[in-house]
């Protein structure tokens, strides 16, 4: 079965955070150099804000990678837009990185239970649904984000298989699963 998302030939790389080795994660400068060095694959998380815009960022407050502080979902837009990525680079919104990257398929990790109807929306308005897989570490969240009349998961989320970090166990399951078109 022919799945949109996955017709890349193999191997299949992923520019974690947007390429955060070389420029702060999840900023406009990542994600650009990973563009520029051939990524076809983006993986970023959603926030949402308390005004229902959906942004590419990963912590749940400003504080660790931002001039700003505060909780993100507890923030306008406008409020979390004055914050600067390293002091400089403004928050992206998944929108705009979507219709940006055109061409190019995204991983996106739903951070928050406030991600999934402003996500229903971006992929609608820019009709990227055959680009983004959409991601969690919560099964629920996952299972809210399935659009209605899909088939159920399984009903065991995936494992993690590999070699754990040090200090975290591999022994759990991670509720890590994509529900984009290829269903796994």
């Amino acid at each position: 079965m022919a799945v949109p998302y996955l017709d890349h030939p193999r191997p299949v790389a992923f520019a974690h955070r947007g390429g955060a080795a070389h420029h702060p994660e999840n900023s406009w400068p990542a994600f650009e150099y990973a563009v520029k060095l051939g990524y076809a694959y983006l993986e970023t998380d959603a926030r949402s804000t308390s005004d229902g815009a959906l942004l590419s960022f990963h912590d749940a407050t400003l504080d660790r990678v931002t001039d700003g502080a505060g909780q993100v979902i507890k923030m306008t837009y406008k409020q979390v837009a004055a914050a600067r990525i390293g002091g400089k680079e403004p928050i992206p919104l998944m929108e705009d990185l979507l219709g940006t990257f055109g061409d190019l398929r995204f991983n996106i990790d739903l951070k928050d239970s406030g991600t999934i109807e402003p996500l229903a929306r971006v992929l609608k308005r820019t009709g990227a649904w055959d680009r983004v897989c959409v991601t969690s570490f919560s099964g629920r969240r996952l299972l809210a984000a399935q659009p209605p009349g899909w088939p159920a998961p399984a009903r065991s989320a995936p494992r993690f298989q590999g070699r754990s970090r040090p200090g975290r166990s591999s022994s759990g399951p991670t509720n890590s699963a994509c529900t984009c078109t290829c269903g796994r």
